[in-house]
């Protein structure tokens, strides 16, 4: 038979009848004060234990059991660069509002890094001013992730040196010299992303 093991109330009562026995036999004055001191002491360094023990039980199954108790690892965001010219700035109205609402959320669930041609300092200021207003800073992109290059080749170089996830690109010769540079370039337009939304589905 298999042996069963004592309840809580089993083994305060074993060892109250235990502590009694004791008593009977070997208490009297002489030695009743040290007696009864050892035998409290005995049953608080039990009782300590038991409930440490019972504790640690408690606490490690919860902690294996929490299904929302967020992974170590695979919490960093994506980073993503994105050209700015023929996907977001310069599009007809009804093109630009749905370019926008995707960008927008890029900006929120991703770290990103805008880039756009500007020949001279009067064209960084308009393309940071459609940001303002379309509210992209507010979405969450860092200006000073806001980024420039007066050549097309000039933008190859910028993307490969931050070796995003992804770029996002409107031009076909940059995304041809970006192919194998870095880790993934989604020519937007082409038959695999006809849109941004498309090239911005992760």
């Amino acid at each position: 038979a298999l042996p069963i093991s004592p309840s809580k109330h089993q083994f305060w009562g074993l060892c109250a009848a235990m502590a009694a026995n004791f008593l009977a036999l070997y208490l009297n004055k002489r030695n009743a004060p040290y007696i009864i001191w050892t035998v409290v002491a005995l049953v608080c360094a039990l009782f300590f234990w038991f409930t440490r023990a019972s504790s640690k039980t408690g606490s490690g199954s919860s902690q294996s059991s929490d299904p929302q108790k967020p992974a170590s690892r695979g919490g960093k965001r994506r980073t993503v660069s994105i050209c700015l010219d023929g996907l977001l700035l310069g599009l007809p109205a009804d093109a630009a509002d749905t370019a926008i609402a995707v960008f927008l959320q890029l900006c929120t669930s991703c770290e990103v890094f805008t880039i756009s041609l500007a020949k001279e300092d009067k064209d960084e200021a308009e393309a940071r001013a459609a940001l303002e207003a379309m509210g992209a800073f507010a979405a969450g992109l860092k200006r000073h992730r806001v980024m420039f290059s007066s050549t097309e080749p000039g933008r190859s170089s910028m993307v490969r040196q931050l070796q995003p996830d992804v770029h996002l690109e409107a031009s076909p010769t940059v995304a041809e010299a970006l192919s194998g540079k870095v880790r993934e370039v989604r020519l937007v337009g082409s038959s695999d992303f006809p849109s941004l939304k498309e090239g911005a589905a992760f």
